[in-house]
């Protein structure tokens, strides 16, 4: 056990100092090497913390713990105090804790594992037992939770601020200085060639007032509603898509008809999207869920009405399906449009 401990203590230690240089000492290179340098991090970051949870259990499992007289608390609690500092150390490097709260963050990512692993060595070997005192290991260990719990801490109370006061300032009807900066900006644009570039503000996930200057603004040109059909037709269809299901429109049946070019615009974007990846990372599910969620409430707003959407639900699916060289994982959308086939 103990020699299978200091292996795991050497790989911690050689994936952690391969960590500490990949995000501190060298700079972050462009093109290809990017790429390769952030699987080399991610895998430097798994293998440490993959290594500290086997240590962890390889302490608790054979009676290391017990070193540390702490009664009941025992191996089981250091087992459960051990993986909560992990899961708040991963929490925290998968979050970017150095940019929300810089310093503590900077500590707790550079202390954190040479703490875990110090601990570890001391629990290990018997030898440096005799050396330690368990007061330091229980010292280290609780400074370490103790630091990762504040962190974790301000970083829900601050998350928790930032919701509160959206909540109060949409409630209020404030609009904050970047949204007073997009009014200003709907009040001077030109639409003169096309309405297009304001439909992202007019739907309904923007502040009330943002919504009504938007939309006052597209319907002042005599000919808004033609822009509107060539955006169903463009790479605009889901600002186009928005619009429509959050305000209404008086010739319906014809929208029907718009609405059904939309459709097959959003398949080619799926198509051209999926030809356009050039990474792994781009293909995932969930990649099309918004279109996609926002294509079908579309379709069921503007249906019965004299236009059959199944053709066009039936291109969308294929192009879901589109053959590329990333494969195309997006489950959930699949499944939200089979669902509609299904009962239409």
């Amino acid at each position: 056990m103990q020699a299978i401990g200091n292996i795991l203590l050497i790989i911690a230690l050689i994936a952690g100092g391969a960590l500490f240089t990949q995000t501190f000492l060298q700079k972050m290179p462009g093109g290809d090497a990017g790429v390769g340098h952030a699987y080399a991090t991610f895998f430097s970051f798994s293998a440490l913390w993959i290594c500290i949870s086997l240590l962890v259990c390889l302490i608790g499992f054979s009676g290391g713990f017990q070193w540390l007289s702490l009664g009941r608390f025992g191996s089981g609690g250091m087992i459960a105090m051990y993986f909560l500092i992990i899961v708040l150390g991963a929490f925290l490097g998968l979050n970017g804790s150095f940019k929300s709260i810089r310093i503590l963050g900077l500590i707790s990512g550079v202390m954190t594992p040479i703490v875990l692993l110090a601990a570890s060595a001391v629990l290990l070997n018997e030898n440096i037992k005799l050396i330690i005192p368990a007061t330091f290991v229980k010292w280290g260990l609780g400074s370490i939770l103790g630091l990762n719990g504040l962190i974790l801490t301000m970083m829900l109370l601050g998350k928790t601020y930032y919701n509160v006061s959206g909540f109060f300032s949409r409630s209020s009807g404030t609009l904050s200085d970047f949204e007073m900066g997009i009014m200003e900006r709907i009040d001077t644009f030109d639409i003169s060639k096309s309405i297009a570039p304001l439909l992202i503000y007019s739907g309904d996930n923007q502040p009330k007032q943002l919504q009504e200057k938007a939309v006052a603004k597209i319907k002042s040109k005599s000919d808004w509603e033609e822009d509107m059909f060539k955006a169903l037709e463009s790479d605009y269809v889901d600002d186009a898509f928005r619009f429509l299901l959050a305000n209404e429109v008086n010739d319906k049946p014809r929208y029907a008809k718009g609405v059904y070019q939309g459709v097959l615009s959003q398949a080619k974007m799926v198509r051209e999207r999926y030809h356009n990846c050039s990474h792994p990372s781009h293909v995932y599910d969930g990649m099309f869920g918004y279109e996609i969620r926002n294509t079908i409430k579309t379709v069921e707003k503007f249906k019965d009405l004299g236009v059959d959407f199944k053709p066009a639900m039936q291109d969308l699916r294929a192009a879901l399906d589109e053959r590329n060289a990333y494969g195309n994982p997006d489950v959930s959308s699949k499944k939200a449009v089979d669902k509609w086939l299904k009962k239409h």
